[in-house]
C-alpha cells in the first residue's frame, strides 16, 4: 500500500499492476466503515477482509490481508513483480499449502 492509500483502493492497484485485471467486487465491502476525527483530523478505515496474516518467525517481516474478489480483464503474462501468472483451482492452493507444513509449538 502506498502512503495514506485506502485498503480497497491498494488492493485495486496491486492487482491491476500484477494482473491487469480491474476489481469489480470486493466480498463484504459494504461494511467497510470509514471514521473520522470531529477535534482532530484524522480518518480510521475498518474493513472485513477474508484472512489476515502475519509473520511470526523467519527472516522477513511481513503482514497481509486477503480478500475474496471478482475481476475482469485480460490477464498479463508478467506483472511489475510477478512471473509465470495463471490461474489455479482451490484444490491446488490448498496442496501447495500441505506441501510446506508449518511445524511449530505452540
Amino acid at each position: 500500500m502506498e502512503l495514506n492509500e485506502s485498503i480497497y483502493d491498494g488492493l485495486k492497484r496491486e492487482v491491476f499492476e500484477e494482473t491487469g485485471l480491474t476489481i469489480t467486487e470486493i466480498e463484504a465491502s459494504q461494511k467497510r466503515i470509514d471514521t473520522c476525527g470531529i477535534n482532530y483530523d484524522f480518518e480510521v478505515e475498518c474493513v472485513e477482509p477474508y484472512c489476515v496474516y502475519q509473520t511470526i518467525k523467519g527472516p522477513v517481516d511481513s503482514a497481509g490481508m486477503y480478500f475474496i474478489c471478482r475481476a475482469g480483464g485480460r490477464l498479463l503474462i508478467e506483472g511489475d513483480d510477478t512471473t509465470n501468472i495463471r490461474w489455479i483451482s482451490i484444490e491446488e492452493v490448498h496442496q501447495m499449502m500441505l506441501d510446506v507444513p508449518c511445524n511449530s509449538a505452540m
